[in-house]
């Protein structure tokens, strides 16, 4: 019975949350693909919640990221360039995955933060053009910043062999 009821439930938020976006669609005028994105976006999320479904959040907020990013930058919200709006809404839809997580207690992964803070960081880096460093530092961030990944990936790499 309570496993008829939770399904019940869980259908009905779906059902709504997509009824919701494209009532949403018919009423203003959105782009269909950022629409679409937003409205699975928020339809998984919603079920990955519900359920307590790792996956379901992982496409909810990735989807709820990218299609959020996309409407801003179409609409060119605040002066930001679309490329822009586009790295930061998917870099905090992956630290979303992160909270989320931890506020649902469903195992405390990590490996969201590294995709989000870097995307949020060429954003900010975009946004400010590299904090006005000079052209031969720039130059040197620019083609060095890739090795930071090298030395955190071979970190976490040690740190897993010696488990």
């Amino acid at each position: 019975m309570a496993r008829t009821r939770s399904r019940q439930v869980v259908v009905g938020v779906v059902l709504v949350a997509i009824g919701a976006i494209l009532l949403a669609v018919r009423l203003t005028p959105l782009a269909d693909a950022p629409a679409w994105l937003l409205g699975l976006g928020l339809a998984f999320g919603i079920l990955g919640v519900v359920q307590r479904s790792y996956a379901g959040i992982v496409a909810g907020c990735v989807l709820l990221g990218l299609g959020a990013g996309m409407v801003l930058g179409d609409r060119g919200w605040g002066g930001v360039s679309k490329g822009n709006w586009l790295l930061l809404a998917l870099g905090l839809g992956f630290v979303a995955i992160y909270l989320v997580d931890l506020v649902l207690r469903l195992g405390g992964r990590w490996w969201p933060l590294v995709p989000g803070i870097v995307l949020v960081g060429l954003a900010a880096a975009r946004g400010v053009r590299l904090f006005h460093l000079p052209p031969s530092a720039e130059a040197f961030v620019r083609t060095w910043w890739p090795a930071g990944l090298v030395i955190v990936g071979l970190w976490v790499l040690l740190q897993g062999l010696r488990r």
